[in-house]
């Protein structure tokens, strides 16, 4: 005996994993996240649609639609082939990314990572109640294991980086890892190494807000305007006296920007210029020397005796000019 439910297909439920909805969902654009669920809605019930009528179904373009599966390709969200689409299971992948079969372990090696193990363990267990209220999906387990091996950060300072994320309302992987990179380049580990990175960083934020105001840029200063903030003060020890003097070279400036300003500091450093007074003293004395310059070459002008021309000699030109003509009406 077979039973079976009648069911409008308006009324049914297609069912998406949590791990698309949470990890995977806030990181695509709006179009391929259209795409993607009324992909899973076809795939449900075996149906046939061309891009064409899928893209008149969703109201976007043909070359829309074609997009959105090239980057739900990427994703590892679909399989596609010229004829068929294929929906990945995610939950499945999730799992087998999950498990790994181990046959066989060395024992000092299970011991040390034992104790490492459960500092992790306490750790993850910190970020999932302090930043995903406990429900925090399994993706992030992994994400979070790689970052370890791949940045060598201890327990603190990956707390400390899912902090500066959250505060700043970007909690999605692919800009914690950016985070994590600089964090990365430029050297740090452990937490003592953070605090001083955060000491610098709170002293090129303060100088920054100070020369966007003088600027008048109306914005936050760039990755790229910082990285010339900490050039000019941790390499060139330049303190905002100093700037100071620069950003006064960019009055009358059309579009004053950070490359002319680092090409003047620059010039400062190089030529050995480490104060404020030997900064000044250095442009006096190039004003100096310019307008001794301009005093030279006014002083030879003066030098010139122009030659003074009187009645005489003008009645001598005269004479001259009408010798001339009457040579010129002499016979032939």
């Amino acid at each position: 005996m077979q039973f079976e439910a009648i069911k409008d297909i308006l009324f049914s439920d297609t069912l998406v994993p949590d791990i698309f909805i949470g990890d995977i969902m806030p990181t695509l654009p709006s179009d391929a996240v259209k795409v993607y669920l009324y992909c899973v809605f076809l795939s449900k019930y075996g149906k046939e649609a061309r891009p064409d009528d899928i893209a008149a179904k969703m109201g976007m373009s043909v070359e829309s639609i074609d997009t959105a599966f090239t980057m739900l390709e990427r994703e590892g969200l679909i399989i596609k082939t010229p004829q068929v689409i294929t929906i990945i299971d995610l939950k499945e992948r999730e799992i087998s990314k999950l498990y790994r079969e181990k046959t066989s372990s060395d024992a000092d090696e299970a011991v040390s990572r034992t104790s490492i193990n459960i500092k992790r363990n306490q750790c993850v267990d910190s970020i999932n109640k302090m930043f995903f209220q406990g429900l925090m999906s399994s993706t992030w387990y992994t994400t979070i294991d790689h970052w370890f091996e791949t940045f060598k950060f201890d327990e603190d300072v990956m707390v400390s980086l899912f902090k500066y994320c959250y505060d700043r309302n970007a909690l999605n992987a692919k800009y914690i890892e950016k985070v994590a990179s600089t964090w990365s380049d430029r050297g740090i580990t452990n937490h003592w190494e953070l605090e001083k990175y955060m000491e610098k960083m709170e002293k090129v934020n303060e100088l920054g807000s100070r020369i966007a105001r003088k600027l008048r840029l109306g914005r936050k200063l760039t990755s790229y305007e910082e990285r010339y903030l900490e050039t000019w003060i941790y390499e060139y020890g330049f303190d905002m006296d100093i700037i100071d003097l620069a950003l006064e070279k960019t009055t009358g400036k059309t579009n004053p920007n950070f490359r002319y300003i680092h090409g003047v500091l620059k010039g400062w450093f190089n030529d050995g210029l480490r104060t404020k007074d030997q900064i000044l003293a250095a442009s006096q004395a190039a004003a100096s020397k310019s307008g001794k310059k301009a005093a030279e070459t006014a002083s030879r002008r003066s030098a010139f005796t122009q030659r003074s021309y009187d009645d005489a000699f003008f009645d001598m030109l005269d004479n001259v000019s009408v010798k001339g003509k009457d040579r010129g009406n002499g016979p032939d």
